[in-house]
């Protein structure tokens, strides 16, 4: 991993800010690899093309898009274009807590399935000027702006139902889906909350009072993967993100945070999802 692909996840994966703009990024986290954001990244593409993987589904993502990637959700970078430059609007998880409580439409669970809008040339031009007042605001601080958290939740509130119009024609079509997307949904934030307390699929079906067989084939339909192949590959991913970026700790202790109770166990369970042991993958990443 490179510094500026660190200092990139860093960055997503930061709570010290309600929000971050980041201009002219010209690259993928982690890119290559899975990688799961714990803040929601309103991307903007300024121009080139990025082909990614979102949720196991590839996505192209092109110029005068925008991206909402909601919390939870896996995306794999796996290439861009040279001419590849992006403006990031990084928010944290609390203040996502209380967009939701703002937001005068509460559909936003849409962009879990398809986060995507397609904007025209003057669509983008508005969201571009919306951008350079929402980081003039960020560069305030709360002593010259007293009231500067509200002021970014009705800004960010704004963009929202702006998006909601320009996204109408593409909406239509998924609206069918809408209830797998919503269990879906649920399923990530669960699995977000308590994948160090267990990884069987049962387990995540009580919690949404389903039965396992019902809440298998709900996933299978939302994302075309099973519920324990998702489970897997998100705390395989957790395990990758912390091995290539806390090099100090040992394997064990990397164990540990993930809630195994044995490294071996955690050495067992690697291996069968990635085909490398931990060691070997923290090599491949600090060669």
């Amino acid at each position: 991993m490179t510094p500026e692909q660190n200092s990139l996840e860093q960055s997503i994966n930061s709570n010290q800010s309600d929000c971050i703009v980041l201009r002219d990024v010209d690259h993928l986290p982690m890119q290559g690899q899975e990688f799961v954001a714990k803040s929601l990244v309103l991307c903007i593409n300024q121009s080139g093309t990025a082909r990614l993987l979102y949720d196991l589904r590839e996505v192209i993502f092109r110029s005068n898009n925008v991206a909402c990637v909601m919390p939870n959700h896996i995306v794999q970078g796996l290439e861009t274009s040279p001419d590849y430059r992006v403006t990031l609007v990084i928010l944290s998880e609390k203040f996502v807590e209380d967009l939701k409580q703002r937001i005068l439409s509460h559909d936003y669970r849409k962009f879990h399935l398809e986060p995507d809008t397609y904007l025209t040339p003057a669509q983008a031009e508005q969201v571009n000027k919306w951008v350079d007042l929402l980081q003039t605001t960020c560069e305030l601080s709360q002593e010259e702006m007293p009231h500067r958290h509200d002021v970014l939740l009705a800004l960010v509130c704004a963009a929202y139902e702006f998006l909601n119009v320009c996204r109408r024609p593409q909406d239509t079509n998924l609206q069918q889906t809408m209830r797998n997307t919503d269990l879906f949904n649920q399923f990530c934030n669960l699995l977000a909350q308590h994948y160090r307390q267990s990884r069987e699929v049962n387990f995540y079906a009580a919690k949404l009072h389903l039965t396992p067989k019902y809440f298998s084939k709900i996933i299978f339909e939302a994302i075309g993967v099973t519920a324990g192949r998702w489970i897997d590959d998100f705390v395989a991913i957790k395990a990758k993100q912390i091995l290539a970026t806390r090099p100090g700790l040992s394997v064990q202790e990397v164990s540990i945070m993930l809630g195994f109770s044995e490294e071996a166990g955690f050495c067992r369970f690697f291996k069968r999802v990635t085909g490398m042991t931990p060691k070997e993958y923290r090599r491949s990443q600090f060669n």
